[in-house]
C-alpha cells in the first residue's frame, strides 16, 4: 500500500484529531508527519499506530511490551528527537520500536552504528517516549547526584572541609583558646582589632561597587519593548523551563497560571515540572490538576478561555461569571469537575478580592443544564490543550532531596537551546523569555548566563517583607550591576537564571550537595572564563512573611554561602590562577565579606552596647589608630549602608519605604541570627535542605494587584 500525506491526515482524523489545519501545511510531508503530530501536541489514540503498522506490514509493539535495557546505547535526546528505541538484538539484527517508521535516513545511521541490520517495528508516540524515559531513569538519577562530584571532585561540596582546612581552623581555635587563658585582654585586643580592620577593608570596596551599580551596568543588552515586538515568533528556539516543586502542592496552581502568562509560543516551550518521587502531596495535587491523567480541577489563567463578556449560560467564551439577571458575580479561577453538573462547582474571585465557591446550577436556569454541561466539556478540552505544554517529571528518590539535584535531573532531559529555572512561587514578566533570547543573540558566546532582577510581589505585607524588599532592591537592582561593572564574580540568585543549555551541561550543572547551588554556579562560571550578565526583566517572588520561615530560609542561604566559599578556597593558588589576582581579592572582600561580616557583627554590637551602658568597660580595646578605625566603621559605615538601601527607593520615587531603611540595622540582627544558625547546621547536617514554605502570604492570590 502507498502511504501518502492525505491518507495519514484521514487516519489522524479517524483517531482523535479534530482540527488538522496545521497538518495540511505544505511544510508537512508524509516523512515528517509523525514529528509534526508530536510538535503540535496532537493526541491520537493507539488505533492510529496499529493501522499504520498494518498498512506498512510491520509488527506493532504494545506499550506494556516495550521494555528494554538497550536505551542507553544511544544518547537520550537523540532517541527522543527521532522517536525510536532499540528493543532487542537477535539473529544479527537490531529490533527497534519507533513511532515514525518513515525515518529511513536515521535507520541507516543505526545500521552503521550497530554494524547490523535494523528491523523496524511500530509503537505509539507515548509508548516510545515513556520507554525512553524509563530506560534512562537510573542513569539520569545517578548523574543528577554524582556527575559534578566525579567529574570535578574539588568543585563539589560533598565534603565540607578538606584536611588542611580542618587543621587550619583547629589550630586557630587552639591558639586563640591558649592565648585567652594566658592573657585574655590581649586575646580580645587581637580579635577586636582584626575584626575592625577587616570591616575597614571591606566597606570601601562594597561602597564603590554599589555606587558603580547606581550608575548603570555593563549588561549585555538593554532589551526594549520594541525589540520584543520586532521578534518573529517562528524564528524563536525551543526554551526549557525547569520548575522544581518539592513540597509545593499549594503553589502548583500558581505555577500553571504563570507559565501560561508567558508571552512565548506555547509549542516551543519545554516545561519540566520536577516532582520528587516520595512527595505524595504534590504528586496528588498534580494528578488532581490533570498533569497525570484526567483533571479533577480546572485552573483558569486569565485569557485561557477568551476575554469577551459571558452570559449566564456559557462558560467557555470568558472568565466573567454573571447570574441569570446579568449581575456580575465574579471572575472564574477554578472549576471543580464532576460527572453530574449539579455537583460541579465554580471557584470565583469577587471584585473585592474575596474567594467564593458556587454550584454550577446557580449560574444558569435548570433548563439550561445541558448547555452548561456542553460549556464545561469545551472548557475541559481547552484546559487539556493548555496542559500539553507541561512535561511532569518524577525525580527518583535518592540519599538527598535538594533543589539542585532535581534541576540536574531535568537538565539531562532538556530539549531547549536555552533554559531557565523558576521557583514555584515565581511570577516572571511575560516577555522575559523573549528578552533573554534577544540578549543571548546579541551577546558573545562567553556570556552563558543571564540573571534577571528579582523582587517581591508582597513587599508591603508586614515589616519583615518591607525589609526583605529593601534588601532585594539594593542587591538585584544595583549591587549586582556594580559587580558586573567591576568585572567581579556574580553570585547567581536561586531563580530566573537563563542559560545556554549545552554550556550549562558542560559545566556539570548544579552541585546537588550545595545549599546555594546558584551562587556556586556563578563562581564556577567565572572560573571557567565565562560571563554572567544582568537582564532588564523582573521576576516577582513571595517574600517570607513569617519570622520562623524567614530565619530557616536565611540559614540555608548562609550555610550554602559558607559551603561555596570553603569549596572554592580548597586550592587558593588554583583559584588565583583561574580568576586572576584582582578578581580573587574582590571575591574575598565581596563574597567572603557576605559570610564573615554577619558572623562577627554580634561581637561588635555587644562591645558597643556594653560600652554605652558601662563606660570604660572596654577602654583597653580602643587605642590609636584603632579608635579612629572603629569610629569610621560605626558611624560612616552604618550611615552609608543605610543610605545605599534608601537609594533604590529614592530613584524610584517610592518615598513611603525610605523611613524603613533607618531601622534596617534591626534587620541585620536577624541576618546574623540566620548566619550563625546556618554555620551550626553546616557542622551537624551539611546536606539538609531546609525547605522554604510558599503560598503562605495573604496576598498570594492577588499578585497582579501587588505589582
Amino acid at each position: 500500500m502507498t502511504i501518502t500525506k492525505e491518507w495519514l491526515i484521514q487516519l489522524a482524523k479517524k483517531h482523535g484529531v479534530a482540527d488538522a489545519t496545521k497538518l495540511e501545511s505544505p511544510q508537512v510531508t508524509f516523512q515528517n508527519f509523525i514529528f509534526k503530530l508530536r510538535e503540535n501536541r496532537y493526541e491520537v489514540d493507539e488505533g492510529f499506530f496499529t493501522e499504520l503498522a498494518d498498512a506498512l506490514g510491520l509488527q506493532y509493539i504494545p506499550r506494556e511490551e516495550l521494555k528494554t535495557d538497550l536505551a542507553v546505547t544511544i544518547p537520550y535526546l537523540l532517541l527522543k528527537e527521532n522517536l525510536l528505541l532499540p528493543f532487542s538484538i537477535s539473529k544479527g539484527k537490531v529490533k527497534i520500536a519507533t513511532a515514525n517508521p518513515f525515518n529511513s535516513d536515521f535507520f541507516k545511521v543505526l545500521e552503521s552504528l550497530f554494524g547490523a541490520g535494523v528491523e523496524v517495528c511500530v509503537a505509539s508516540i507515548e509508548a516510545v517516549e515513556e520507554a525512553i524515559d524509563k530506560g534512562y531513569s537510573e542513569i539520569h538519577e545517578r548523574r543528577a547526584l554524582k556527575e559534578l562530584r566525579y567529574r570535578s571532585p574539588d568543585e563539589s561540596a560533598y565534603r565540607v572541609l578538606y584536611p588542611w582546612q580542618r587543621v587550619l581552623i583547629l589550630c586557630f581555635i587552639i591558639l586563640f583558646s591558649v592565648l585567652f587563658v594566658l592573657n585574655y585582654p590581649l586575646s580580645f585586643i587581637i580579635l577586636f582589632s582584626l575584626i575592625n580592620i577587616v570591616y575597614f577593608c571591606v566597606n570601601p570596596v562594597k561602597f564603590y561597587i554599589a555606587f558603580k551599580g547606581f550608575r548603570g551596568s555593563r549588561r549585555v543588552v538593554n532589551v526594549s519593548s520594541k525589540d520584543v515586538k520586532n521578534l518573529r515568533e517562528k524564528d524563536l528556539p525551543v526554551y526549557t523551563i525547569l520548575v522544581p516543586v518539592y513540597r509545593e502542592a499549594k503553589a502548583l496552581r500558581h505555577v500553571l497560571k504563570n507559565i501560561y502568562n508567558l508571552d512565548y509560543p506555547k509549542e516551543k516551550l519545554d516545561v519540566k515540572i520536577l516532582i520528587e518521587e516520595k512527595d505524595d502531596e504534590t504528586l496528588g495535587e498534580a494528578r488532581k490538576l490533570g498533569l497525570f491523567g484526567n483533571p479533577e480541577v480546572i485552573v483558569a489563567p486569565p485569557g485561557l478561555f477568551g476575554r469577551t463578556a459571558m452570559d449566564a449560560n456559557s462558560l467557555s467564551p470568558s472568565m466573567r461569571i454573571l447570574d441569570p439577571s446579568g449581575f456580575l458575580i465574579g471572575t472564574l479561577e477554578e472549576v471543580i469537575l464532576s460527572e453530574d453538573p449539579s455537583e460541579t462547582f465554580l471557584k470565583l474571585r469577587t471584585a473585592s478580592g474575596r474567594a467564593m465557591e458556587i454550584p454550577l446550577s446557580f449560574v444558569g436556569k435548570v433548563r439550561d443544564v445541558i448547555l452548561l454541561k456542553d460549556s464545561i466539556d469545551r472548557l475541559t478540552w481547552r484546559y487539556k490543550e493548555f496542559l500539553k505544554i507541561f512535561d511532569p517529571v518524577i525525580v527518583p528518590d535518592a540519599d538527598i532531596r535538594t533543589k539542585p539535584r532535581a534541576c540536574n535531573y531535568g537538565l539531562l532531559r532538556a530539549r531547549g537551546e536555552y533554559c531557565v529555572i523558576y521557583d514555584a512561587e515565581d511570577d516572571p514578566e511575560p516577555d522575559q523569555l523573549k528578552k533573554a533570547v534577544i540578549a543571548f543573540s546579541r551577546a558573545s558566546m562567553d556570556v552563558i548566563c543571564l540573571q534577571s532582577r528579582l523582587n517581591y510581589y508582597n513587599p508591603k505585607e508586614n515589616l519583615l517583607t518591607r525589609w526583605f524588599s529593601l534588601e532585594y532592591s539594593f542587591w538585584y537592582d544595583y549591587y549586582l550591576e556594580g559587580l558586573d561593572q567591576v568585572d567581579g564574580v556574580i553570585p547567581l540568585g536561586g531563580t530566573s537564571n537563563h542559560f545556554r543549555t549545552q554550556q550549562l551541561k558542560e559545566l556539570g550543572g548544579w552541585d546537588p550537595y550545595n545549599m546555594t547551588e546558584d551562587a556556586d554556579l556563578g563562581v564556577r562560571i567565572s572560573r571557567r572564563g565565562k560571563k554572567t550578565a544582568m537582564l532588564n526583566s523582573y521576576t516577582y517572588e513571595e517574600a517570607n512573611s513569617r519570622l520562623g520561615s524567614w530565619i530557616r530560609q536565611r540559614s540555608r542561604w548562609n550555610k550554602g554561602y559558607i559551603q561555596t566559599y570553603l569549596v572554592h578556597m580548597r586550592h587558593p593558588r588554583k583559584l588565583i590562577k583561574d580568576l586572576g589576582w584582582r578578581k580573587f581579592l574582590l571575591f574575598q572582600l565581596t563574597f567572603g565579606g557576605n559570610i564573615y561580616l554577619p558572623l562577627i557583627n554580634p561581637l561588635l554590637w555587644a562591645v558597643t552596647i556594653s560600652t554605652l551602658l558601662v563606660p570604660g568597660l572596654f577602654q583597653f580595646l580602643f587605642f590609636y589608630p584603632l579608635n579612629y578605625i572603629c569610629a569610621t566603621n560605626l558611624l560612616i559605615g552604618n550611615l552609608v549602608y543605610i543610605g545605599l538601601h534608601m537609594g533604590p527607593f529614592i530613584l524610584k520615587k517610592n518615598y513611603t519605604s525610605i523611613p524603613l531603611a533607618l531601622a534596617i540595622p534591626l534587620y541585620w540582627v536577624l541576618i546574623s541570627i540566620g548566619c550563625w544558625r546556618g554555620l551550626l547546621q553546616l557542622m551537624r547536617k551539611p546536606f539538609y535542605w531546609e525547605k522554604t514554605e510558599h503560598g503562605i502570604s495573604k496576598l498570594h492570590s492577588l499578585l497582579k494587584k501587588q505589582r
